[in-house]
Formats: C-alpha cells, structure tokens, sequence
C-alpha cells in the first residue's frame, strides 16, 4: 500500500503529522488498508466516498489539510467517451481536492506520462514495447523483469495497458483516460499555482519518463 511508504519516509525525515487521513470507495480495500495500517500501528482514518461526492464522506471530514497525495492511475480512471468530457471530469475532481485544502496548502499529483505514451501511437507492436521501456521505476521494482507492462492500444482518448505476471503466468489490464501535460496545468491552474513539475520524481524536463508529478500550491 502506498500510503504505508508515505507515512513511513515522512517520518524518517522527522516531519510531524497532526493527522492522517485517506479516502477510499471500496470497502475491500478499506478492509485491506486498515488490517495494514493497524499492523504498522499507522494512525488513519479512511473515509468512504466517491470522489465525486466530495468533501462529503464518511465519517465525514471534519477539516481542511495542509498536504494532499494523489498517486498513481487514480485521476485517469475517470473520463470516456470524448477529451472534452474526461478533461471536464477531471477538473471536477481537483476542484473537489481544492475545497479539503487550506489556502496555500500543496497538492501533489502524480500521473503517467502520457504525453510520451501518446508519441508512441503511430509506430509498431513491437516498437511501442521497445520504446517502453524504462531502466529504473519508483513502482515497478520488477518492471519488464517479474512483470510485462505496455500499452497495448493508444488513442487520444483512452490508453489499455496490459500486464503479464511472467511468476503466475496472468494477464490483467486497465483502461485508462489520459490527461496531458498542458491539460493538467490548465485544470490545476483554476485553484492552485503550478510551482514545480517532475518527472519519475526528478526535476528538470524529460520527455521520456514513465510518471510525471505536479506539485502545486492553494490560491
């Protein structure tokens, strides 16, 4: 779980938490992290809510934070159908980010590449894999070794990922709507200053990168 290597590196670097809270939609995966957290005698309230329903959840929110974490695939599981409705979509969500936000508060967002992926639409099979490829990553630790993981269909609207377990012999996919670079900076900019964008966690421009993440500060 992601939130447990956050939590842990805060804290390693001596920051102190007032408190840490999560949200989540599925009760599994609420189940899963708590059993987690308590192992790790993590303090963290996970409230239920569907993104859309924002700030509402329960429990509900009872204040306003000074940091927000979004990680992964998250905002790119929401969208379909034309650019302007995911990019629409999308801005929804952030500005409901913006509301459990103090003012100056920093949201970090951190999101696939797909600016890079895009670039790749035209070529073959075989060279999308070839170009996919990447020497290190911050999440895959087996990436291409223990799992496959490419883009098996790129449009400009949507992007299927496939995955193959080389251990368990499976394949898995995930359908996601991309969000580009200058869509991101333009949806963010409605509540929040861009201070600094990197890429797989690096400063400095990079075309070719697996993530890329925003941070971005509270008007």
């Amino acid at each position: 779980m992601e939130l447990n290597g956050i939590i842990q590196g805060l804290k390693n670097r001596s920051y102190i938490l007032d408190s840490v809270e999560a949200n989540e939609v599925d009760d599994e995966f609420i189940k899963q992290a708590k059993k987690l957290l308590d192992k790790n005698k993590y303090d963290v309230i996970i409230h239920k809510a569907n993104w859309l329903d924002l700030p509402k959840s329960e429990p509900q929110y009872t204040h306003v934070f000074d940091f927000g974490f979004l990680t992964g695939n998250s905002l790119t599981y929401i969208g379909g159908g034309t650019r302007e409705y995911t990019k629409k979509a999308q801005q929804i969500v952030v500005n409901k980010f913006a509301q459990l936000l103090k003012k100056d508060a920093y949201l970090f967002i951190d999101t696939r590449n797909y600016d890079y992926i895009k670039s790749l639409m035209n070529l073959p099979k075989e060279k999308i894999f070839e170009n996919f490829t990447f020497d290190y990553s911050v999440y895959y630790h087996g990436f291409q070794k223990n799992v496959l993981v490419f883009p098996a269909y790129i449009s400009d609207t949507v992007v299927v990922l496939h995955y193959y377990n080389k251990q368990d012999k499976t394949w898995s996919k995930l359908d996601l709507y991309p969000i580009y670079q200058k869509d991101m900076i333009e949806i963010l900019s409605k509540d929040f200053v861009v201070e600094k964008i990197y890429h797989d966690f690096k400063e400095g421009n990079k075309t070719k990168s697996l993530f890329v993440q925003y941070l971005a500060r509270k008007k």
